[in-house]
């Protein structure tokens, strides 16, 4: 009678999932800059080998585990709540939500590749900076594209049928299109531009998007068991 069910699971994903990212983000936040010289970029590996690893593994648990899970879950809520547009919508913010979790794997494999101690040693710091510049494009050129589609198709579905609470309808509509803006980044290069910015403001948004759509659906599913 109290056992947790599949969607609930898919809620405390959703949570486990914005933890991870936030742990992940306070490890990286302390590297170096594109703007910084490549050695920089050789001995903050060097240094930091250790959460280096981790995020590579738990990188790997988020996207592949935890956020997949998690968007399998919306896709159960928001799906039936999109029959008037035949799915279209509920099916954009599911692809997109496989889209963000490839992207991301295949990303995360850069770190995986710096975190090799041989790789460093026989690496020239002007490669290492490259493969880091990689796995930053990714992230904040590419990434947001994937997590626009997620947000905007899951939005009108809300908004629509009013499945899950308006807000994270109109939150996720203000992040899709901050990420969209954010994309422009590489036009600058510059991390700690306007657009640097935009891209933190629409990362912030999307984690409180995250939370609030799994609470909803361990919610639903409580009031769908108690009913």
């Amino acid at each position: 009678m109290n056992s947790i069910s599949w969607k609930q699971a898919a809620g405390w994903s959703g949570i486990a999932f914005v933890v991870i990212v936030l742990i992940g983000v306070l490890i990286s936040g302390g590297g170096p800059l594109l703007e910084d010289p490549p050695a920089d970029y050789t001995e903050w590996f060097e240094d930091n080998e250790g959460a280096v690893a981790w995020i590579t593994w738990s990188g790997g648990l988020g996207f592949l585990l935890f956020f997949v899970l998690f968007a399998s879950g919306l896709r159960s809520l928001l799906g039936p709540a999109d029959a008037s547009n035949e799915g279209v919508w509920s099916r954009l913010s599911f692809a997109g939500a496989v889209a963000f979790a490839a992207i991301g794997s295949a990303g995360s494999a850069f770190w995986a590749v710096l975190g090799q101690e041989d790789v460093l040693v026989d690496a020239s710091d002007e490669l290492v900076k490259t493969l880091a510049a990689f796995d930053t494009i990714i992230f904040i050129a590419i990434l947001p594209w994937a997590i626009a589609a997620f947000l905007l198709g899951a939005s009108v579905v809300i908004l629509q049928s009013g499945v899950m609470a308006k807000w994270l309808a109109w939150l996720g509509l203000l992040v899709a299109l901050l990420f969209a803006v954010g994309t422009l980044w590489p036009f600058t290069a510059d991390e700690e531009s306007f657009l640097g910015f935009v891209v933190f403001a629409g990362l912030i948004g999307w984690l409180i998007w995250s939370i609030g759509a799994a609470i909803e659906l361990i919610r639903s599913d409580s009031s769908a068991a108690t009913g």
